[in-house]
């Protein structure tokens, strides 16, 4: 600012688009001589390159080292294909609801919601319902989910009033309301039913009359019926999602072309779509070991609708005025309610969908593995699926779909091969199964830690 415009002129060269303009009117711009500016470029690249290198590795610590896991679990499990993609691909039908159900909290700036396990009770208190007055087949798990409706929602609206009384410590909060609501859920069914609330049907009490039996098994209507409904092959599954969006980005940049010019650097969603679906043709033509196990693997055709459309209304709930408000309250409490948007009542929407959304994970759970222990199948609910979320890539403060997808991928790939790994390497199963549950809870201590890491380094930043 103190330089003088001669010595401007003289002393470099100016660097941007508004030189002449800073020139004129003796504005402060940055000067870099000539002799330095090559290097000083090439020190700014290097740094920019080491510090992205650096953040995305932080970032996806978790998610790189499960990805690891799962490669050398495989390779140590030693299982045929068509077993390990058969596996993973029921488990990520069986799950992925439950999974997503976290994600609304997320964005709410409450973190992971534990408490979905009050959700799963609902689930669970439904399809008692069913069974007591003898409804089977899909009919009786659209009766469960019907009943399972008016109680998720009305344990979410009391959780989300708590959570508004605890912020700041909600994940925690939840934890302990699900060990106090599985004390109330076995007190109603495992001394209620029977003395005190009649139970139709007598096969699911036990044989003194006091309390249900465990675990409950469904009848074979029941069992997988949603399932049964339509199935197609993994082969084709692939095919008709890979084709699907690639029309839909296709037909989304032709809309896009109409409105605006379209700067085919930035389509990269329609690149990986064409490049996928051409890359998994390829990979089907050249290994026939892999055709054979796609083949090999039936895919539940309205399962997967009914998680598409969990999803697509999970990504149209973000674009909604609601989304906008859970994202703002996420954000900053305080500049959401000076903006004239109800904080708490938006927390204990979010909560209530997260709920909801849990009770038909559990429900489709269920029905796909055909019975649950009555009194301890919601307890690991909130945790696995939280932790599948974390493997994905998702923080407590940022989740997505793909995180979801992902996470469910990697997680139960390593709960499929770990005891086979653990067999082969140590002639131990017991060591595998140890290890997946103690990997488990690692990873939500991981991620806890690398978010108090993270805001402790941003606050020493903003210090400096």
């Amino acid at each position: 600012r103190n330089t003088s415009r001669q010595q401007l002129d003289s002393g470099g060269e100016f660097i941007g688009g508004c030189a002449d303009h800073c020139k004129q009117r003796d504005h402060f711009v940055c000067l870099i001589p000539d002799a330095g500016r090559e290097t000083l470029m090439e020190h700014s690249e290097k740094t920019n390159f080491t510090g992205l290198l650096k953040k995305i590795l932080v970032n996806n610590a978790v998610t790189i080292l499960f990805v690891v896991i799962c490669i050398a679990g495989i390779v140590l499990a030693d299982q045929p294909m068509p077993y390990v993609v058969g596996e993973i691909s029921s488990r990520l039908f069986r799950n992925l609801i439950l999974i997503l159900a976290l994600l609304v909290p997320v964005w709410a700036g409450m973190g992971m919601n534990f408490s979905i396990v009050l959700g799963a009770m609902a689930a669970q208190i439904g399809i008692m319902v069913s069974m007591n007055f003898s409804v089977t087949g899909v009919v009786g798990l659209v009766l469960a989910f019907i009943v399972s409706v008016p109680l998720s929602l009305f344990f979410g609206n009391l959780t989300g009033r708590l959570f508004n009384h605890t912020k700041g410590q909600e994940m925690i909060t939840g934890m302990i309301l699900g060990f106090f609501a599985k004390g109330v859920y076995d007190l109603v069914f495992m001394f209620l039913c029977g003395p005190v609330i009649p139970v139709k049907n007598q096969t699911l009490l036990l044989p003194n009359g006091i309390g249900l039996t465990t675990p409950i098994n469904l009848d074979g209507e029941t069992k997988g019926a949603m399932n049964k409904l339509w199935t197609i092959s993994l082969e084709k599954a692939l095919y008709i999602i890979l084709i699907l969006a690639t029309v839909f980005f296709v037909g989304q940049l032709i809309f896009k072309m109409k409105k605006e010019k379209i700067d085919w650097k930035k389509q990269y969603k329609l690149y990986i779509a064409v490049f996928s679906l051409v890359g998994y043709h390829i990979l089907l033509t050249v290994s026939e070991t892999v055709r054979f196990a796609l083949n090999f693997t039936d895919v539940p055709v309205v399962t997967g609708l009914l998680i598409g459309a969990v999803g697509l209304a999970i990504n149209f709930l973000s674009r909604t005025k609601l989304g906008s408000d859970i994202h703002a309250v996420g954000q900053s409490q305080t500049i959401a309610v000076s903006m004239g948007i109800p904080a708490d009542k938006i927390r204990i929407m979010a909560i209530m969908i997260s709920t909801l959304l849990a009770a038909l994970g559990q429900l489709v759970f269920i029905q796909d593995i055909g019975n649950f222990t009555t009194y301890t199948a919601h307890e690991n609910v909130g945790t696995f699926s939280i932790a599948a979320l974390l493997v994905g890539g998702a923080s407590i403060k940022k989740a997505n779909i793909g995180h979801a997808i992902l996470g469910a991928l990697l997680f139960h790939t390593m709960f499929i091969i770990s005891p086979l790994a653990g067999k082969n390497l140590f002639d131990n199963a017991q060591l595998g199964e140890y290890f997946r549950v103690f990997v488990c809870y690692a990873v939500i201590a991981v991620a806890l830690a690398l978010h108090a890491w993270k805001q402790i380094m941003a606050k020493k930043a903003e210090d400096n």
